[in-house]
């Protein structure tokens, strides 16, 4: 979709072929059928970016409450900021007042922040996407708190701002990048653009380097959904208040340390739970300070799962009932499951160099009962857990 066909599609004419494309009940399979219905009447670019709208906004479900009613490019939706994430964030700003949101894409944060009641200037490079964050900020209502900038990150003015969030690019030539100033704009001409301490979170890559963060004396906070890795944000001057952070949503838990965590404690043999905590805890460097917040114990300091005697129940680990572990042997392990009519397994990998796919090929097992195996290292050796996944807290 260009500009143009999107300002069409805008238009009291295009909201009808919009409508008319809904009612087809679009599917990427049946994508060329209803075009062709759709074409007989309308403009072909319009009909075409109709039905693209249409998938989109069904595929932005999960992400967006109000997807039905947004507007997406395939690429920008894969890189906006969902509002689990994106309301959260906008708490850290509350008191600030005007806010800058730059390279903002189709306005994910930006919408956050103006639903939070904060005034925002939205800054995108890109002219279709400032045009669908304006659009998606008045189909949503809060056009009259957010001003769209097509415009530079690095030059557009911003009087009156009191804080800043950046989502630079995190791509270029078919590549992803990890470090920060390989973004686009690089992270030192972002910090740049303000005086020294000025509120700024930057998104980074989930992977960025943990002495990249070091040396920056930012706050790397990771955010994990649903139990699935999704961004880490860099905080300076007064919007850091810590050095590794760990956040977990929906259940809004975190959790921090001030500076770099060091394991520590021998590990111990497993337990009756063997535990598993969530990416973001692990990403963030903080298995030991939960260890410790929860009473658990590592068996082995070279992989992030935990063990201990009674179950315990939090949003930042997954829970399992051991039922049996040993040093990895496919064939003791095959003859334990047969045993107890195990004919399905859902694999786990943690730490471990086997293919846990080709494990589970070699067990060739029958039955009607179910269990977790996780293949994982266990006292410096490769080793295996078998148990039942328990309930987990979100």
């Amino acid at each position: 979709m260009d500009l143009t066909t999107f300002r069409e599609l805008l238009t009291p004419a295009g909201q009808r072929v919009l409508l008319a494309a809904a009612a087809l009940g679009p599917t990427e399979a049946a994508f060329l059928a209803c075009f062709e219905k759709l074409r007989k009447h309308s403009p072909p670019p319009l009909a075409k970016a109709a039905l693209d709208t249409v998938l989109l906004r069904l595929r932005a479900r999960p992400k967006f409450a109000a997807a039905d009613r947004m507007y997406f490019t395939r690429e920008a939706l894969e890189q906006a900021t969902g509002d689990a994430v994106a309301t959260y964030r906008a708490a850290r700003y509350a008191s600030f007042g005007v806010v800058a949101d730059l390279c903002c894409g189709i306005g994910g944060d930006a919408l956050a922040f103006a639903a939070a009641g904060l005034t925002v200037h939205a800054v995108e490079l890109d002219p279709l996407r400032a045009a669908m964050a304006a659009a998606n900020a008045a189909a949503l209502g809060v056009a009259d708190r957010v001003t769209v900038h097509e415009a530079d990150a690095l030059t557009v003015p911003l009087p009156g701002v009191r804080a800043a969030f950046a989502d630079p690019n995190r791509r270029s030539d078919g590549r992803r990048h990890l470090a920060p100033d390989d973004y686009t704009p690089p992270l030192s001409a972002l910090r740049g653009r303000f005086e020294p301490g000025f509120p700024l979170g930057v998104k980074a890559a989930p992977g960025v380097a943990r002495d990249d963060v070091a040396a920056l004396g930012a706050e790397a906070e990771f955010i994990s959904v649903g139990g699935e890795m999704k961004e880490c944000v860099l905080w300076f001057g007064p919007l850091r208040s810590a050095a590794w952070r760990a956040t977990v949503l929906p259940a809004g838990v975190t959790l921090a340390a001030a500076d770099e965590p060091t394991p520590t404690g021998a590990p111990a043999e497993v337990g009756a739970y063997a535990y598993d905590p969530d990416p973001a805890v692990v990403r963030a460097g903080l298995t030991g300070v939960l260890a410790e917040q929860l009473g658990l114990s590592p068996f082995d300091w070279s992989v992030a799962t935990l063990t201990g005697p009674e179950l315990v129940r939090s949003p930042f680990v997954t829970a399992y009932r051991v039922e049996h572990s040993d040093r990895f042997h496919a064939g003791r392990l095959r003859d334990y499951l047969r045993e107890r009519g195990v004919g399905r397994v859902t694999m786990v990998k943690r730490g471990s160099m086997l293919d846990a796919d080709e494990v589970a090929r070699k067990l060739k097992l029958s039955g009607s009962e179910h269990r977790v195996v996780l293949l994982t290292r266990i006292g410096g050796e490769q080793g295996v857990i078998v148990g039942e996944r328990l309930a987990e807290v979100r």
